[in-house]
């Protein structure tokens, strides 16, 4: 199963000849613009979603998990 993410969906127009908007990725902070709600699901599906920290990997510069 795919690791599921957290994204900002920010539609700002939504009339007869479609929709704008931006969503994006909280762990990255990469952004992609959506003109349709096709464009919108693969927005969603191509963005990364979080990396899972492993034990003996620091979660933070001072070392804490």
């Amino acid at each position: 199963m795919d690791e599921l993410g957290v994204y900002v969906v920010r539609v700002y127009r939504k009339d007869d000849e479609g929709m704008t908007g931006l969503v994006e990725s909280v762990a990255s902070g990469e952004q992609l613009s959506f003109h349709t709600t096709q464009e919108l699901w693969s927005a969603l599906r191509n963005l990364p979603t979080p990396r899972r920290h492993t034990a003996d990997e620091p979660n933070d510069k001072e070392g804490h998990t």
